[in-house]
């Protein structure tokens, strides 16, 4: 069918996306997991490099 006979639920992008929207969230989605397996870690790099830059400016004043 062309886009011309399409119904406006096909065509619509509020339509399309929501199924997209859907695949992001859904929690067995592999990139979803690899960030959550990887988020301790970063929390935890990050936390150790505030924790650098507070000392660093401790010792600069």
């Amino acid at each position: 069918m062309s886009r011309l006979t399409d119904t406006p639920a096909k065509t619509d992008p509020l339509q399309r996306g929501e199924s997209a929207h859907a695949a992001a969230a859904d929690p067995s989605h592999p990139l979803f997991a690899g960030m959550v397996a990887a988020a301790p870690r970063l929390g935890a790099v990050m936390a150790f490099a505030g924790l650098v830059q507070m000392s660093f400016h401790l010792i600069s004043q």
